[in-house]
């Protein structure tokens, strides 16, 4: 079989990206870094996706924001599914990841076929096959784009969870550790969301670490006047977002209501699972899955996100601070951001800590105001085109794939924002 030069659109370099999933609509915060690497990539590069198509994707809007070529490749029936992850975690992989590393026919003949200057893996869920891509892409540089330390969130989990489910938590975080040492070790370039994940991956063993952050949606401002609402958003079907849901209106919230006359708890988020749903009260509101969360931010005077477990960075905060919603955080929540406690968000820890920094921001304009203002700032190098810019530049310095001119627009422009998230 015969391989050619995958587009070589204006002569620019050929890269393959492995998508878990469609990050359309841009509703996690996974998709939504998803979608920015992968837009940045596709400025730069001659791109083709390939991605599993799930329910409830929207793969044309894809094509359509893409100049490059997405491949689907269709779900498997649930029978084979269950046997990629009875084999792989029978091999010592970690549950759950088997059905995302395993490709059909379709990228063996991609990879047969075309020749790519670079494979991009979204997650290490996907690199589960860099020895099938080493095989027949052997001059490929390879790249993990890793979200979190995936890892640490399951450990973080099971220091937190009932008795009985800490045994399996800590098997399920030593194999995704074990997972991440190794995939790490075989990539040419790991990129991190964050200086301190950064390091993390480092100390894996990964020959090259870059940063490049989070970016946050286009959001402006609310333009309300009267904001009476705590939000908290996460996809709650991610169980530490759902933990922090749950502490939230069960220990925090009832500490505070009485000193906030009139207040909502609004809690944003796709597939709440039973326990959020039953949180649902007069003034405890559940939204499920929403097409914007703009709406929610402009009636909110603060944001609470009292995470216990988590790692990479959190576009929550990222997406309060553009809307101009003052943020009371965890120090998890808030960790790999260039944040300053007092000035740019309030950090809290135990229940009655968050009560008092939200009846704070309930009776302190003032307060309020200046946290937004410096927020702003801090926010302001979290941008679609700073990503790309930051995305080019690693390519080029650190694998040599590309040309200078992205890299000099990095410095000129981007370069001084850049550095204060790395």
């Amino acid at each position: 079989m015969e391989r050619t030069i995958a587009g070589g659109a204006n002569g620019r370099p050929s890269v393959l990206c492995l998508l878990p999933g469609i990050p359309l609509p841009a509703n996690t915060g996974g998709a939504i870094r998803a979608l920015s690497v992968l837009r940045a990539l596709d400025r730069a590069f001659d791109v083709t996706a390939v991605a599993w198509d799930r329910d409830g994707a929207d793969p044309r809007e894809l094509e359509r924001v893409l100049a490059g070529r997405l491949q689907l490749v269709r779900r498997s029936t649930a029978v084979d599914t269950m046997v990629a992850e009875a084999a792989g975690v029978a091999a010592g992989l970690p549950a759950g990841y088997s059905r995302y590393g395993w490709y059909p026919a379709a990228l063996r003949e991609v990879l047969a076929t075309q020749e790519f200057a670079a494979v991009h893996f979204d997650h290490p869920h996907t690199a589960l096959c860099w020895p099938l891509v080493r095989r027949l892409q052997a001059r490929a540089k390879l790249v993990l784009d890793a979200h979190n330390v995936e890892a640490e969130i399951i450990e973080r989990l099971a220091s937190s969870a009932p008795f009985w489910q800490r045994g399996a938590l800590s098997w399920q975080a030593r194999r995704i550790r074990a997972l991440e040492r190794e995939v790490a070790r075989e990539m040419d370039l790991v990129i991190a969301c964050s200086k301190r994940d950064a390091e993390v991956f480092a100390a894996m063993g990964a020959p090259r670490v870059c940063v490049v952050p989070n970016g946050v949606p286009p959001l402006s401002p609310s333009a309300v006047a009267q904001r009476r609402d705590v939000i908290f958003v996460g996809s709650l079907d991610w169980r530490p977002n759902a933990d922090a849901a749950v502490e939230l209106a069960r220990q925090i919230w009832p500490l505070c209501r009485g000193m906030l006359p009139g207040a909502r708890l609004v809690l944003v988020g796709r597939n709440p699972p039973s326990a959020v749903r039953a949180l649902a009260a007069r003034d405890v509101i559940v939204t499920g899955s929403v097409s914007s969360v703009q709406p929610y931010l402009d009636a909110a005077f603060a944001t609470a996100i009292p995470l216990r477990a988590g790692s990479g960075t959190r576009i929550k905060i990222l997406e309060a601070w553009a809307a101009g919603v003052p943020v009371a955080a965890s120090r998890i929540a808030a960790e790999g951001l260039p944040y300053r406690d007092g000035i740019d968000l309030l950090l809290a820890e135990e229940p009655d800590e968050f009560a008092r920094a939200l009846v704070r921001l309930w009776r302190d304009r003032p307060l309020a105001e200046r946290l937004i203002a410096e927020a702003r700032r801090t926010v302001s190098p979290f941008t679609a085109d700073h990503i790309a810019a930051a995305v080019a530049r690693h390519y080029r310095e650190e694998l040599g794939i590309g040309s200078s001119e992205s890299a000099r627009a990095y410095s000129e422009a981007y370069a001084p924002a850049i550095a204060a998230t790395s």
